[in-house]
């Protein structure tokens, strides 16, 4: 008999260990992510403009009549944006000597663009548009209205879509009293609340990827009679069309869907130019690229680099050419940066510059039809100038004039007198240009280095928290079954856990800014630490180091299961290591494989050596089979294939997956427990027999209808449109009811008083395996499958052992290899956000990021979950002591996971593959982390149920 007290330990222990792991990661992150401080200023027309050019004061300061700052170019604009409009997606192609760059369904379908750039400059311009990452739409949402820097902590936020609360081009508009209208992505809703025209405005749901054509059409049905039958209705239309990104998400760029969609789009810029009129300028942009597997979030070449279109009727841009006969140097434009829109819409349009803006405006737009107007541009830069020292002084007050010597308006380099300046002198007015542009380049940079300052202090303090987390977990492993479980505490203890808290709590208020909320964090900060120095005290780490019992010795399972854990957390200080961490982790896992092949024949009986030895080939071989499953990452190529795909993207022998893995799955499930096992419990029949293949059978169903609704494979048919209102979401449902109603069958004591800890353990473990199965698509369900097959070899191969570390140990290198198999990678492209559609046809914000984070982490979770079965024998009971340590050793090898890239990544905060390679693996490790901890404690929970 277990008493109540053992009994319910091991999950007070687990949640502790979970509120441990959240702190240290808060701390390590609040030092770690970049983040900047949002200024609340906003730029007025009345506000003087020019301190460092007292004598050029714009006569347009306080009027808002012809424009403020400047007079406007254009009373009315149309700006469209085309999410993830790739550069290369509006050029035409131009083939290598080489032959490298093939052509590609996406050339030559946009035509509109270059068309007019070419035939018609000073009508029109074409830029690459370079993106600052993160590239996912919110960031670049807010970078192109502000005109500045995204941070790195602010990529989670792409899904809260939070009212953007410092100064900005929308609101600017609204300022000066601009009637605007919104049509397409409803993120600009949420970004801008109250700033449109409801009558006129039409937002659209942005989630929905599967859905290729409805914002756009309701962007194109609502823009054309806008434009020309409302004219005198508005002033503004920001219209932000989804299709091409979606199409990149669902079948990447080189599809001929891609095709047809950017011809679409060239239908719809075409109708819109031909219906503005010569007051009207149209604005043509894409927020950011993606890669060669359509997604988007990192900073790959094809990720940031964009396409960005000006055209009005009239003539107006300029341009400096060496050769102007020539139609193709048109093309040939320097790159622009995104920041650089605001303050030139801002000038074009005659309102001001936003406050937190540090880009320059675009010299072709205010050079001149004749591309000579150089006072026009020099005053536009003065403008820009004067706004960005604004800037920068508040910004240096705020922050306690740490860096307000370094950049100011001062020590900016004048070659030419202002005193003397004449307007009508072009060498002195070029001269000007290009110093007033290298200035506010150079603060750019400056400002790129102080937004990228990290809080060495919280990072510290966060890795102490999880450096002491892990060893509270090792000491759990080592010495719980040795003590006392009794809560108890001596006056000693009590005195030194006291003193800790404190000291914790001066020391933080002493190195932490003030301008930091340094009195919560303080206190967080010293409960956390008190709590573990009372923990190491209870179990006597200083004894268990300076004399270690015999049992507290490492055998040669547990080396290697120290070693593999040790070298893969070393391996994280290597960019090319975690680049190429799926086939590490394949050599570990082949090592692991020959080993047991090894022991094999350590027995006289020749049947069961065979039996062991077939077992271990078995293992290694499916190893080698899930590794063919990849996801190849941006700097894998070219020396990486991906051969992974998701439905949206290939067909053929894939969707034959869900239905293979009805029969094998059941199969081993019974050849694995013996016939025996699972026929002396009803339950379990039923499970095996009939639960099992009919949450497959609705799960293959489910996918099958699901592509032959994307593909339109009833296309004509009169089941298209039943299909299109989503019965298929009914097998979805019907699969997950089923899942949870096996495992419910484990949970209820009516049913578990006649289990065997096998048994509930086996339906829990399938029950979470088929849930895994529904959100991992065909090829991720084939790749779970197979973890399944390896976990029922594992725990055979380690049936005779009386070793627990080596069994939660491979689990979690299963866990890791299988991450890769179904399709994933430690970035932000890789996530499958389709997922979150299975269950339904709309975004639900409590399901729909669950079921995303099941997809991203279903083989670590599926392998977790396994760890009782692992370790359960078919002729022993199972003991709380030895499932609860065996999950705590599974917890503690993603704590040093965890922490080991904690600090790598600390220590490459200046490492040019920080945010490419680093920092997300980081991320992954510590939401892992979290996901385990949780696992942890729901096992030992069911476990501490079900124990008499």
């Amino acid at each position: 008999m277990v008493t109540r007290g053992i009994r319910w330990a091991s999950p007070g222990f687990f949640v502790w260990i979970l509120v441990v792991h959240t702190v240290g990661l808060y701390f390590f992150t609040k030092g770690f992510l970049l983040s900047r401080r949002v200024l609340e200023n906003s730029s007025t027309c009345t506000r003087p403009l020019l301190p460092a050019f007292p004598r050029y004061e714009s006569s347009y300061v306080q009027s808002t009549q012809s424009g403020c700052w400047m007079p406007r170019s254009f009373d009315k604009a149309v700006i469209l944006v085309i999410d993830a409009l790739r550069y290369d997606f509006a050029v035409p192609h131009a083939p290598q000597s080489s032959g490298s760059d093939a052509y590609q369904p996406f050339h030559n379908a946009l035509t509109i663009l270059h068309e007019k750039a070419t035939q018609e400059p000073q009508n029109a311009v074409l830029f690459p548009f370079i993106a600052d990452p993160p590239t996912t739409t919110l960031q670049r949402l807010k970078g192109l209205m502000t005109g500045t820097l995204p941070t790195f902590i602010e990529a989670g936020a792409n899904f809260a879509g939070s009212a953007l609360s410092e100064d900005n081009f929308v609101t600017q508009l609204q300022k000066a009293g601009k009637r605007l209208v919104h049509l397409g992505d409803d993120t600009w809703t949420k970004l801008f609340p109250n700033h449109f025209l409801p009558n006129l405005s039409r937002a659209y749901d942005s989630f929905l990827v599967a859905d290729l054509h409805t914002v756009d059409q309701g962007v194109r049905e609502h823009v054309i009679p806008l434009i020309s039958h409302h004219q005198d209705e508005w002033d503004v239309i920001f219209g932000h069309l989804l299709g091409v990104d979606h199409v990149g998400h669902r079948f990447g760029p080189a599809h001929p869907e891609m095709c047809n969609k950017l011809k679409e789009m060239n239908r719809v810029i075409g109708e819109i130019v031909n219906s503005i009129d010569e007051n009207t300028l149209l604005v043509v942009l894409g927020d950011h690229g993606m890669d060669e597997h359509g997604n988007h979030g990192g900073e790959t070449e094809n990720e940031v680099q964009a396409a960005l279109w000006m055209y009005t009727r009239r003539k107006h841009f300029g341009h400096l050419l060496l050769h102007p006969q020539r139609p193709a140097s048109y093309l040939n434009k320097s790159a622009i940066y995104q920041i650089d829109l605001a303050p030139t819409l801002s000038l074009l349009l005659g309102i001001p510059i936003p406050f937190n803006n540090l880009g320059s405006p675009i010299k072709e737009a205010f050079l001149g039809a004749a591309g000579d107007n150089w006072g026009q541009l020099v005053h536009a830069h003065m403008l820009s100038f004067a706004q960005i020292e604004r800037f920068h002084r508040e910004y240096s007050r705020m922050k306690n004039a740490q860096h307000d010597l370094e950049h100011n308006h001062t020590n900016f380099p004048r070659s030419v007198s202002l005193q003397e300046l004449d307007f009508q002198d072009k060498e002195s007015l070029k001269t000007l240009y290009h110093e007033l542009r290298d200035h506010q380049g150079n603060i750019l940079e400056h400002y790129k280095r102080i937004w990228a300052r990290f809080n060495i202090a919280y990072m510290v303090e966060g890795l102490t928290i999880l450096s002491f987390g892990a060893v509270a977990l090792l000491l759990r492993v080592c010495v719980w079954g040795q003590c006392n479980l009794s809560p108890s505490a001596s006056s000693r203890a009590i005195k030194r856990g006291a003193a800790t808290s404190i000291a914790t709590y001066l020391i933080h208020i002493v190195i932490v800014e003030p301008e930091e909320p340094r009195m919560t964090d303080g206190v967080i900060l010293g409960a956390t630490m008190s709590s573990l120095m009372l923990f190491t005290y209870r179990f006597h780490l200083f004894g268990m180091i300076q004399a270690p019992t015999k049992s507290q010795m490492p055998n040669f399972l547990d080396a290697i299961a120290i070693a593999f854990t040790i070298l893969l957390s070393i391996g994280f200080a290597s960019n090319s290591y975690t680049i190429w961490e799926d086939q590490i982790v394949l050599v570990f896992l082949a090592t692991f494989g020959m080993y047991t092949i090894s022991m094999s024949y350590r027995t006289w009986d020749r049947r069961k050596n065979i039996i062991e030895a077939l077992l271990s080939v078995s293992f290694m071989a499916l190893v080698r089979v899930v590794s063919l499953s990849r996801y190849c990452r941006e700097e894998q190529l070219p020396f990486c294939v991906t051969t992974y795909h998701r439905l949206g993207n290939a067909m053929g022998w894939r969707l034959l997956i869900p239905y293979l893995i009805i029969i094998l799955i059941p199969l081993a499930t019974r050849i694995a427990f013996g016939s025996n096992l699972i026929s002396k419990n009803l339950g379990v029949w039923i499970w095996c027999h009939i639960g099992i293949p009919m949450a497959l059978f609705f799960n293959a169903v489910y996918w099958t209808l699901d592509s032959a609704n994307r593909h339109g494979w009833l296309e004509g048919s009169r089941f298209n449109m039943l299909l299109s209102k989503g019965p298929h979401i009914f097998f979805s449902r019907a699969t997950l009811v089923t899942a949870i109603a096996g495992s419910g069958m484990a949970l209820t004591t009516k049913w578990t008083t006649a289990m065997t800890p096998v048994r509930y353990n086996m339906i829990i473990t399938t029950s979470i395996l088929v849930i895994s199965i529904l959100v991992s698509g065909p090829m991720g369900g084939g790749s779970l499958s197979i973890l399944y097959f390896q976990i029922l070899s594992l725990r055979k191969l380690l049936s005779h052992s009386q070793n627990h570390t080596i069994g939660p140990t491979i689990a979690a290198f299963l866990g890791t290899l299988h991450f890769f198999g179904t399709g994933h990678n430690a970035t932000l492209s890789s996530i499958q956000w389709e997922a979150a559609y299975i269950l339904s046809q709309d975004l639900h914000y409590l399901w729909s990021p669950l079921l995303v984070t099941l997809n991203t982490f279903a083989g670590p979770i599926v392998s977790a979950f396994s760890i009782p079965l692992i370790i359960s024998r078919d002729v022993q009971p199972q003991e709380v002591q030895s499932v609860t340590n065996s999950v705590a050793i599974h917890v503690l090898i993603y704590s040093v996971w965890a922490l080991s890239t904690a600090i790598w990544a600390g220590i490459l905060r200046r490492h040019l593959m920080l945010f490419a390679i680093f920092c997300p693996r980081f991320l992954m490790a510590g939401a892992l982390l979290l996901i385990i901890d949780v696992i942890a404690i729901i096992i030992s929970l069911i476990t501490a149920v079900n124990t008499k």
